[in-house]
């Protein structure tokens, strides 16, 4: 089949969509290429046919630390540059290795331990991060929110919490119904706190304060007691994140997460004394059910002891602070936008607005604005599966996949092929490679990759200008000449009208001061441009000024709206509510997936060269587990459930916990003697992160059982 009889088979089968019901046609796109053209290529076009466009971050399991942290700070994302890890007295990482996945920050944290720093990884399996760290805690699979509450237990127990910066910078003050759980408000709708030196509930306001490396001033505001507020009986909500810990001792925790409670009783003192401490979290470990209560924990734990805005402090999902100098550059005002990329943005019979919502959200919480998401035609990917399945939110009728091996990467693979597939009428795949997803798609199109291609991309305080470097493999085309081709045939080619390269020349054709008086050519020639107004050679860190886009504008441990959940500050609940422990008898150990440095994802998977690290899929078993199964080293083992299996070789080593058992993710099919991991996943909704935002894909908390092939 040639290019044109493509384009002329997908636009022929997206028209009789479109005449029907533009919503029933989807253009998915997900981080398989991160550069702005090549990512959201797809998403522009839905958005200028009026299609529907999906918030990726459920499906791909990254939905719980957004919806964690965001509940907590207002921020989705409040990372700490690595750099200020060098100004902590003690860092903690809970599941997270950036040895493997962050590589260029580990350089910070020798300069960190030079300095005096004690590093502590905390996971299941001994990662190369865990290597390198002052101690390794093992523990039991997604239980780090019972260690976190725990430690919370000690550390108020024992005096240690900032009561001074809680008063200042959080919702601890703000005062409770003891009848609905509501904030207790004045008339005009403030919130009150109960003022200790007027003896009286006053009305208080969203925090802010100067980044000084201190608490704040000094405050009379009650943390704890009981009020009478014009006939409501209430309490500060400090006092139900007390009762909610208090209930968490490290006996009790140690039950649960298999840390000696004297370990957890050490490492909570540690934390309280460190003055201060930083927390390091990531996507991969809130990949389980109610995910989202570990990033809000974490985020709570370094509100309690006054670290969050603070240097080496914080709690953190990625390593990003504050590159942007924005006293040096203005950002407001005609023309000081970064980028001039309005005629790429202002697209679709809305004028840009489902575009915009769509690059606005995909690091956001759905629930914040649903009426106006479902206007712009834009859904959370919990309900992908429905739509193609029983047409709800929409229909699923044209699926166009780009950047993304949607099978590979997306849970319970086996619903996907024998149910989601099936219903839809018409699937097209794009990507460079024969992927898994590209076996059951109706038309493939060859992409070429970032290497063949003009692109832009940007990274903290720098740009990068993408320049082909090789010539096109084939007759590839990238994703956005794609489109170009297909808008002709869809009644939308004025909005696509220019090459890749003149699109990088528009996008870099913006006259923002940032750019200094360097022409596009020039930049084009450098290649990386570093921003005028980076911030260089300091480490940096957000949140500093005390300022937190939470409801009540504070560091916001007790979240009102999760009243109806019993939800409403930190708490562990995966025993009571996981879907998996149903299983657990029959089912005895925890199946996890994790990164490492051979791929990202699917990507990587073709070079010969990174096969001297990882040349085939290995599924590590603790050494009990193994001989209690009589399980070698290297032998050929089958992981299943009911829901199916995977067959691979094992790696029985003393670095797993025991009961659980774990393998890198991204590898396909052809990669193993039979089966996949991800036949073994589920997507079972959660009535709780579905209110917040959207159910997160837990692929780290799967029951499974383990004998020779």
């Amino acid at each position: 089949m040639t290019w044109d009889e493509a384009i002329d088979l997908i636009a022929e089968k997206l028209n009789k969509v479109l005449a029907d019901d533009p919503r029933n046609a989807t253009f998915w796109n997900f981080t398989g290429n991160m550069n702005l053209l090549s990512m959201f290529a797809a998403s522009r076009m839905g958005a200028c046919l009026g299609c529907s466009l999906w918030l990726p971050e459920g499906i791909m399991g990254d939905g719980a630390a957004t919806e964690g942290f965001t509940m907590v700070t207002g921020n989705p994302d409040p990372g700490h540059d690595a750099f200020d890890f060098t100004n902590s007295k003690l860092v903690i990482f809970f599941g997270c290795n950036i040895a493997d996945n962050i590589t260029p920050s580990v350089r910070f944290l020798t300069q960190a331990k030079e300095a005096g720093a004690r590093i502590v990884v905390i996971d299941p399996r001994m990662s190369s991060t865990a290597s390198i760290a002052d101690e390794w805690i093992p523990i039991n699979p997604g239980t780090d929110t019972a260690l976190i509450l725990s430690m919370m237990n000690v550390i108020i127990a024992n005096g240690l919490h900032d009561e001074t910066w809680l008063k200042n910078y959080s919702c601890g003050p703000l005062l409770v119904s003891d009848a609905d759980g509501k904030y207790v408000r004045n008339a005009e709708g403030e919130i009150l706190a109960w003022d200790t030196a007027a003896n009286a509930a006053v009305a208080v306001g969203a925090s802010a304060g100067e980044d000084d490396q201190t608490s704040g001033p000094e405050s009379t505001l009650a943390l704890t007691g009981n009020f009478t507020v014009n006939g409501v009986a209430c309490h500060p909500s400090f006092e139900d994140l007390c009762a909610e810990v208090a209930e968490w001792t490290p006996e009790k925790a140690s039950e649960i997460t298999g840390i000696p409670a004297a370990k957890i009783e050490e490492l909570a003192l540690e934390y309280g004394k460190a003055d201060p401490a930083a927390i390091q979290t990531n996507t991969g470990s809130s990949r389980y059910y109610n995910g989202y209560e570990l990033p809000r924990s974490a985020a709570t734990l370094s509100g309690l002891c006054g670290y969050t805005g603070r240097a080496g402090g914080g709690a953190s999902r990625n390593n990003g602070g504050n590159p942007i100098n924005g006293e040096l550059v203005s950002f407001t005002g005609e023309g000081a936008t970064l980028f001039n990329s309005g005629e790429w943005d202002c697209v679709g019979p809305d004028g840009g607005a489902a575009f915009g919502d769509y690059g606005a959200n995909i690091l956001g919480l759905y629930g914040y604005d649903p009426e106006t998401h479902a206007s712009n035609h834009l859904w959370k990917s919990s309900q992908i599966y429905d739509a193609a399945i029983n047409r709800d939110p929409v229909g699923l009728d044209f699926f166009y996949i780009a950047t993304s091996n949607f099978i590979n990467q997306s849970p319970d693979a086996h619903k996907v092929i024998d149910e989601v597939f099936p219903a839809i009428d018409f699937i097209v795949t794009a990507d460079p490679f024969w992927t898994w997803t590209a076996q059951y798609s109706d038309v493939v199109l060859p992409v070429s990759t970032w290497l063949e291609n003009w692109d832009i991309s940007t990274q903290g305080a720098f740009v990068r200008i993408n320049k082909p470097v090789v010539e096109r493999f084939g007759d590839s085309k990238s994703d956005t000449e794609i489109m170009s081709m297909l808008a002709k045939k869809v009644g939308c080619e004025t909005d696509w009208q220019k090459t890749d390269e003149e699109w990088v020349r528009t996008y870099l054709d913006s006259g923002h001061p940032a750019f200094g008086d360097l022409t596009v050519d020039e930049m084009i020639e450098a290649g990386v441009v570093a921003r005028k107004d980076g911030v260089w050679g300091v480490p940096t860190y957000p949140l500093g000024d005390k300022v937190f886009n939470t409801p009540t504008g504070r560091l916001e441990f007790y979240t009102e709206s999760l009243v109806p959940f019993d939800d409403q500050v930190p708490t562990y609940r995966r025993d009571a509510e996981n879907p998996e422990n149903r299983l657990a008898d029959k089912y005895p150990l925890i199946f996890t997936q994790h990164h490492d440095r051979r791929r990202v994802h699917t990507q990587h998977s073709g070079i010969e060269l990174l096969d001297v690290m990882e040349s085939e899929p290995t599924l590590y078993i603790n050494v009990e587990d193994a001989e209690a199964r009589g399980i070698k080293q290297g032998d050929m083992v089958r992981l299943f459930n009911d829901r199916g299996s995977v067959t691979l070789k094992a790696f029985v080593t003393p670095g797993i916990i025991k009961g659980a058992v774990t393998m890198p993710q991204g590898w396909e099919p052809k990669d193993f003697v039979d089966g996949h991991y991800q036949f073994l996943t589920t997507y079972d909704k959660n009535p709780t992160e579905e209110f917040i935002s959207m159910t997160n894909a837990a692929f780290y908390d799967v029951r499974a059982e383990v004998e020779k092939a």
